[in-house]
């Protein structure tokens, strides 16, 4: 079943979180990278786009009153001023958002102003599915729909990175993989005993962005 939690965290007995990320910046931030380059281009050609409106001006004088190159020298400013106000919106957005994976559950908090978890126990997910594009691949993202056994209810981590380990990670915890440490047993007596590293530290290694 999918848990919503608009106030703070629920503290769980023995729950250790094992994976804490936000998405991959460059393929969550594509909507911004767009938003940049028309900033570039109204930029690039707002000499052009004033001189033309010089031009508009003089052909129809001031017939109606209309101040046509004011007005378009305030549409440009405000627009790219907008363009800017969004492109920051959209990094606060991605760095509000991040992923928990604990040994009990996942969790996906959000929200600039009013924070937002939503969480899904492991033995309530019924399905994983891993998807990727070749622009995906090639930034080592991808996105991870979890679906739980009610109502058709689902968590989507969007632009995860490397989402192959973390779906790795959520199987093997659905398949009550979660122990800490494994103790192997000694090749001769009285060789020591070797250490397998914890979950956590295995996959710490592995999400250093």
């Amino acid at each position: 079943m999918l848990m919503k939690d608009n106030n703070r965290r629920n503290s769980h007995s023995g729950e250790r979180v094992l994976l804490e990320t936000p998405p991959r910046f460059i393929a969550n931030m594509k909507s911004a990278i767009y938003k940049f380059i028309i900033v570039l281009i109204l930029l690039y050609f707002s000499t052009t786009i004033i001189q033309y409106s010089v031009i508009v001006q003089d052909h129809i004088g001031n017939i109606g009153n209309i101040p046509i190159i004011q007005t378009t020298t305030t549409i440009l400013i405000i627009t790219i001023l907008f363009m800017i106000f969004w492109i920051f919106w959209d990094i606060l957005s991605w760095k509000s958002k991040i992923y928990t994976i604990t040994n009990k559950r996942v969790i996906i908090k959000t929200g600039i102003i009013r924070k937002k978890s939503v969480y899904m126990y492991y033995d309530k997910i019924q399905d994983i599915i891993l998807s990727q594009n070749i622009i995906e691949k090639l930034l080592y993202s991808g996105n991870i729909e979890i679906f739980g056994g009610h109502d058709r209810t689902s968590l989507i981590l969007i632009d995860v990175p490397s989402p192959g380990e973390v779906e790795n990670m959520i199987n093997r915890m659905i398949e009550g993989d979660d122990h800490e440490f494994e103790t192997y047993k000694p090749k001769r007596y009285g060789q020591k005993s070797k250490k397998r590293e914890s979950i956590m530290d295995e996959y710490d290694k592995k999400f250093k962005l």
